[in-house]
């Protein structure tokens, strides 16, 4: 197993374990929501693959070592960008919710 695959694997771990608890702390599908952070990250890394393979701007300007660290870095971002996008959206949706049992307290 050489360092790219370990790299990998780590990285997945950590996505999948990220969103699991995630999805548990907003009681969401664990497995589902799991997934969706593998699978984000998994067609970042293929579609910036298919971009260094047809795209020969790219290709004869950054070797293929440094394309790949390149992808697994983009991966990572645009699955942390996810991840806080989907806490934030949920977040706001359990204050407005305790805000409404509130105002419903109040009313008796």
């Amino acid at each position: 197993m050489n360092l790219t695959s370990v790299l990998l694997v780590i990285i997945l771990i950590t996505i999948a374990w990220s969103y699991y608890n995630l999805a548990n702390k907003y009681n969401r599908s664990r497995v589902g929501y799991m997934l969706l952070g593998l699978g984000s990250y998994i067609v970042v890394v293929f579609l910036n693959a298919l971009s260094y393979v047809f795209l020969e701007i790219i290709s004869n300007n950054i070797g293929r070592s440094t394309h790949r660290l390149l992808s697994f870095l983009i991966g990572v971002l645009v699955v942390i960008l996810i991840h806080f996008w989907l806490e934030k959206k949920w977040l706001k949706k359990v204050n407005v919710d305790a805000n409404k049992a509130i105002d419903e307290i109040g009313k008796e």
